[in-house]
């Protein structure tokens, strides 16, 4: 088997917690009805339909920004249970939150060691506008939904594309890690190695299976470290 040459990173979830964030995203929506337990419920029931209309999106091959799909399940969600508050500014604190997400524990020595001896890159189904600016402090190549009008799962699989491309390597000698099937599948469609990094203790519920699955970053760069020495 190749070696890995190419670190691929999804953002959200992998290399920070956005869920930290969302008593911060519901306080000033629901002010003195706030409760964690309702926020972290409403923030459920948003989450649902944007992930409803991505996938909608990418069977007809369309496409929108993040933005214009949050504003729409803000408003769907807002609508369904009166909540009085305007759903684009339910948005600005989405996104401004995302942006001061906390890295979890793993993620800056992982990303120390492997910026080190790896090409590395984030590859998120994300606007610019959401990405906290940790990143910048590494040398790291950014691919994003927003900027390749795609997703890293559709058929179009135009920013796994755009990797390849970009580092002049065969698909085999990524590594893409992510917490998502999107992750997963779309990766494993280009023919990139995918690794699922299940921190929750979830089930994989589809048939293409990840080529690692891990609970932390720690275990990555383990095995990244076995494959070499095998090699």
């Amino acid at each position: 088997m190749s070696l890995v040459k190419v670190i691929s990173l999804d953002m959200f979830q992998t290399l920070v917690n956005i869920q930290g964030r969302n008593p911060q995203v519901w306080q000033p929506i629901l002010q003195s009805s706030y409760s964690e337990a309702l926020a972290k419920d409403y923030g459920a029931k948003v989450l649902a339909c944007f992930l409803e209309e991505v996938e909608a999106l990418r069977l007809r091959e369309s496409f929108r920004i993040s933005r214009d799909i949050f504003e729409q399940s803000y408003n769907q969600v807002f609508t369904r249970y009166s909540i009085a508050y305007d759903p684009a500014k339910a948005v600005e604190h989405l996104f401004a939150e995302h942006r001061r997400a906390d890295l979890y524990p793993d993620t800056e020595a992982f990303l120390q060691r492997t910026c080190a001896e790896y090409e590395v890159c984030i590859v998120s189904d994300t606007d610019l506008l959401m990405l906290p600016e940790f990143y910048r402090n590494y040398p790291l190549t950014l691919f994003t939904s927003e900027q390749y009008q795609s997703y890293k799962n559709d058929s179009r699989n135009l920013m796994f594309h755009a990797v390849i491309d970009h580092y002049g390597v065969r698909p085999e000698e990524i590594l893409h890690i992510g917490d998502s099937a999107g992750d997963v599948l779309g990766a494993a469609r280009a023919g990139i190695r995918s690794c699922w990094i299940n921190r929750t203790g979830a089930e994989w519920m589809h048939g293409v299976k990840p080529d690692l699955t891990v609970t932390t970053l720690d275990d990555v760069y383990g095995w990244l470290a076995a494959g070499r020495q095998a090699g």
